[in-house]
């Protein structure tokens, strides 16, 4: 069911919600420039199965609002932006599993909600470290970097910058052919969005890394962290240093596997998951 929450400061989230017969919530979130599709093939495995899923469009993204400044995109909003679904839904017994940027809304939640806390956490493909060179987002050439701030800054772009398409499928079915990530991108996410979130966690991973990385040492829930053989965005060594902090969480390395893990690997993704959902 498509559903539509107002949140903390006024900003529209959008969400699927799927009822299931199991008392257990699967919560999962996509990365920068990406929206609820990414774990469409999941999302469908587990409906069958009996779980109940959220399943939002980050501020910023898809079906939900794109707010102008720069101070709406801190994490923390991101996370508070989860709370505020878990009330109106009435979810306590839930795993949170994240994508890349998804990921790191799952560690900032859990070392803010201390009172509702997931029962296992899924980090897919992402850091507790800022894993890429401020002049080159996402691990983009700086020339591409340079043009997304160009468009990001200028007036002429900030109203009309490539259409968003919104709630356009990023699944292998959804998008033909081998398309590179800033392609599908600028379909889905403004730029201005894109560049404010990744330059504010730049900004947040500085400042929080030793919360960070003391919120993964202190966890004691179930912790599972997947990343893919040949990410070019967020490198395998970068999401490594994660299970470092975390030691007793389970690794698990997905061979000829690029940065798009949920929409590459859904099978294996998938059979991970189920393995720890207690």
């Amino acid at each position: 069911m498509d559903k539509y929450l107002t949140s903390f400061d006024g900003i529209k989230i959008f969400y699927k919600h799927f009822k299931g017969n199991k008392d257990k919530t699967l919560v999962f979130l996509h990365g920068v420039g990406g929206n609820w599709t990414i774990w469409k093939k999941e999302i469908n495995y587990f409906v069958e199965q009996g779980y109940s899923i959220i399943a939002p469009d980050l501020r910023g993204h898809g079906l939900s609002d794109v707010p102008e400044p720069i101070e709406r995109y801190k994490l923390n909003n991101f996370s508070k932006d989860l709370m505020e679904i878990f009330k109106k839904e009435k979810i306590k017994n839930f795993a949170l599993i994240g994508h890349s940027f998804g990921a790191g809304i799952v560690v900032t939640y859990c070392m803010n909600k201390k009172r509702r806390m997931p029962k296992q956490v899924i980090l897919v493909e992402g850091s507790n470290v800022y894993p890429f060179d401020h002049n080159r987002l996402l691990n983009m050439n700086r020339y591409v970097t340079h043009l997304m701030r160009f468009i990001a800054a200028h007036e002429i772009t900030k109203k009309e910058h490539f259409i968003n398409l919104k709630d356009i499928d990023l699944t292998e079915e959804g998008i033909k052919g081998n398309i590179h990530m800033i392609s599908y991108i600028l379909h889905i996410t403004p730029i201005k969005t894109m560049v404010n979130i990744l330059d504010y966690l730049e900004e947040y991973m500085f400042k929080n890394k030793n919360k960070l990385s003391k919120t993964l040492r202190e966890l004691t829930i179930p912790t599972i962290i997947i990343a893919g053989e040949k990410d070019q965005v967020i490198l395998p060594e970068y999401v490594h240093l994660t299970k470092k902090e975390k030691k007793d969480a389970k690794y698990y390395l997905l061979k000829d596997c690029g940065h798009r893990a949920p929409v590459e690997k859904p099978e294996e993704v998938t059979r991970i998951i189920e393995k720890y959902i207690i």
